[in-house]
């Protein structure tokens, strides 16, 4: 099953920083095409095993990817140079609601 996410690509000092805010998932890599590549992976293992349950709970907003982040390296203080739809080839053992 191909599923589409969204791929934002963030800039920080020291390579790119990927986010899929839908799972909440997050990944880097040294440039963007490997932060996109190592996203897609990220998505791909997150999946791999995934319940409809913690599917239901991953895209519903109510857990944050961000907040294992340390205070000094925020998120926010990083510049997008990209959003994408990304596409996730996936074998889910259910149909997800979205």
């Amino acid at each position: 099953m191909t599923l589409r996410y969204t791929a934002e690509i963030y800039e920080e000092t020291d390579g790119y920083a990927s986010v899929c805010p839908e799972l909440e998932v997050a990944s880097c890599g040294d440039t963007i095409e490997e932060a996109r590549a190592m996203l897609v992976e990220a998505i791909e293992l997150t999946l791999e095993d995934i319940t409809a349950e913690e599917y239901e709970f991953r895209v519903s907003g109510e857990m944050s990817a961000t907040s294992d982040m340390p205070d000094d390296e925020p998120l926010e203080d990083s510049t997008l140079v990209e959003s994408s739809q990304i596409e996730v080839n996936v074998d889910l053992p259910f149909v997800p609601a979205r």
